[in-house]
């Protein structure tokens, strides 16, 4: 018999693998944070979207169709059999045009898919709303990904061709089950009996219910088996009815009881229907069998008296999900190395970030402190010079009485201006040493917020009197809190830095409002500023690492993630932004009063 060809555009796909390619494209998205990864299929004279990944900002819909012709990106792909890259179609005067920027998505990798017989079934592709060279990494891993795709290509392919193949045999077999029909229809009773059990076995082939056929008088010591089935499990050679022990002894072990619980379930209809796979030894070697079963006779009393079945071969299958499931656990192995690497590099960056904002606090204080310092020593200075010429006019006797008079005046007003500068630098010392204490360690304890953010807030004058800020607190006294004040005063440095570099950029000076109430257990701590406020667009990505508007101005992307990471690991709160351009930008958070007893928190991997 020749072998059936098949036209690839009539395969259907199984929904067990659309599952595992939706997964796929679900996957791959989550991994490398994009907005699409599609699965096309060419449908001449289009290019359907054969599946969409389950993503945010993901513009395509199962389904969709385009017309060929128009400059896809695909088009390309199909027609190349390569893969392409295109990191910026604005960019490219050959891409900026095509259909897919008109959707924003700018950026764009993809492969090939092939059918086994060389036709082309679509392609596997990720698109981007921004520039991304997606890197060699990123292109092994999507090649891996089409390499699963082309081995379920493959195995339906295989399928596809062995079911035409078998709807053939079948065919054939009915023919000649007809022909003897014919032959022996005016024979003997016994006979007629025996070809309309002949014609029972045969159409139930010929419904597609599987490979081999096998029919068992239920009871009975002996099993028929079709001779497809006898070659399916071993027993080539053998007579067409094989002893019931004989089948068992093939049956894995393990299986058996489980092969004959379903049986015996099947007859006494508490299920309603028989299918089972199980291991069966063939040739010395454990094959993965699927049988299906139905009951085709019983008796007055409604027992089962005759069960006709079909056995597959399904070990391809399963060494593909072990395969798959191989892959997968290598997966997960290679993104939790990778996620260990990040925490490991994210909390080296967020104790330098600590630093870098104590530097900076250091280094306001310190020329803050210049000014009362230097009132000090200028007053003392004076009235050093002012006593010795007292004591000059004393000693010859030069001394007036309206001279001591505006001496003492004098030395008072000095001595004033040295208390006043004094009592000044030693509440700018005081402030700064419990806030260098506070943002050096990670040490907890009680304290109260009001007074603790008076201190940040002294402590960042130097800096907001330069970008010529005010900051207002209208935090009431008595609010007492239970956790990390060291944390606290980050948070406040980052929003106030954050302010200045980017709420009052272009403007002389601005106002910072930090209030604060009880809420039950929690804390709502509100932070606002009059500044040029936040793109609703831009809303969403703000609290990302390294997201920035000042990339290669000094900016590091990382103030307002390191703000999140703070809520949410170490006060185990809440924080939400409202804002609107030309209307500022307000932070709400919700924090608990007292955290509860634990190890000293760590930043997680993922700001």
């Amino acid at each position: 018999m020749n072998l059936v060809s098949i036209d690839t555009r009539d395969v259907a796909v199984g929904q067990n693998i659309l599952r595992k390619w939706q997964d796929v494209l679900d996957l791959l998205t989550n991994i490398v944070k994009i907005p699409a990864a599609l699965i096309m299929r060419v449908e001449p004279p289009s290019i359907q979207v054969f599946l969409s990944s389950h993503s945010e900002g993901n513009p395509y819909e199962e389904h969709e169709l385009a017309p060929l012709g128009t400059g896809l990106y695909c088009e390309t792909v199909m027609a190349t059999r390569r893969h392409l890259i295109v990191p910026d179609a604005l960019a490219d005067p050959h891409w900026c045009n095509n259909p897919d920027v008109k959707l924003g998505m700018i950026s764009y990798m993809g492969l090939p898919l092939i059918w086994p017989d060389e036709h082309v079934f679509g392609t596997i592709c990720v698109l981007d709303k921004q520039e991304n060279p997606y890197s060699s990494l990123f292109l092994q891993l999507l090649q891996q990904f089409r390499g699963i795709v082309e081995a379920d290509l493959r195995q339906i392919h295989t399928d596809w061709v062995r079911a035409r193949e078998d709807a053939a045999l079948r065919a054939d077999e009915a023919e000649r089950v007809r022909l003897e029909f014919q032959q022996i229809r005016a024979g003997e009773q016994q006979a007629l009996a025996r070809l309309r059990e002949s014609e029972e076995r045969w159409h139930f082939a010929l419904e597609g219910a599987g490979d081999g056929v096998w029919d068992w008088e239920v009871g009975a010591a002996t099993v028929f088996y079709s001779s497809r089935c006898l070659e399916l499990l071993g027993f080539c050679g053998l007579d067409d009815h094989v002893p019931f022990a004989l089948w068992e002894q093939h049956v894995h072990p393990d299986d058996l009881p489980l092969v004959m619980d379903d049986v015996r379930a099947y007859l006494d209809g508490r299920t309603s229907q028989f299918t089972s796979e199980h291991r069966f030894q063939v040739g010395g070697q454990w094959k993965w069998l699927l049988t299906r079963g139905m009951v085709v006779s019983r008796d007055g009393e409604g027992r089962a008296l005759r069960l006709i079945g079909t056995y597959s071969d399904v070990t391809a299958r399963k060494l593909a999900e072990v395969e798959l499931l191989t892959l997968n656990n290598r997966l997960e192995e290679r993104v939790a190395a990778r996620t260990a690497e990040l925490q490991q590099a994210m909390e080296q960056i967020i104790v330098t970030e600590k630093m870098a904002s104590l530097g900076r606090l250091v280094a306001g204080v310190a020329h803050e402190l210049n000014t009362p310092l230097g009132n000090i020593v200028l007053s003392s200075s004076t009235l050093k010079e002012a006593i010795d010429g007292v004591g000059q006019l004393a000693a010859g006797k030069r001394l007036t009485q309206a001279g001591l008079e505006e001496f003492l005046l004098n030395g008072k007003g000095a001595c004033e201006l040295i208390e006043r500068n004094g009592l000044h630098a030693g509440e700018l010392i005081t402030s700064f040493k419990q806030v260098a204490v506070d943002q050096a360690s990670q040490q907890r304890r009680v304290f109260d917020l009001r007074k603790t953010v008076l201190e940040m807030v002294a402590a960042l004058g130097p800096i907001t009197r330069r970008a010529r800020a005010t900051l207002d607190v209208r935090i009431p006294a008595g609010i007492g809190m239970d956790s990390y004040p060291g944390s606290m005063d980050q948070i406040i440095t980052n929003l106030v830095t954050n302010s200045i570099n980017h709420g009052f950029e272009g403007r002389s000076g601005g106002c910072v409002t930090i209030s604060a109430a009880q809420r039950g257990e929690c804390v709502e701590l509100v932070y606002e500023d009059d500044g040029c406020g936040i793109e609703k667009s831009l809303q969403s990505k703000v609290f990302d690492p390294f997201y920035t508007t000042k990339m290669g101005q000094g900016g590091s992307g990382l103030g307002l993630a390191i703000v999140h990471n703070i809520v949410q690991a170490i006060f185990k709160g809440s924080v939400r932004l409202d804002s609107a351009p030309g209307q500022g930008a307000r932070f709400v958070f919700s924090l608990p009063r007292r955290l509860p007893e634990e190890a000293p928190p760590r930043f997680p991997a993922a700001l």
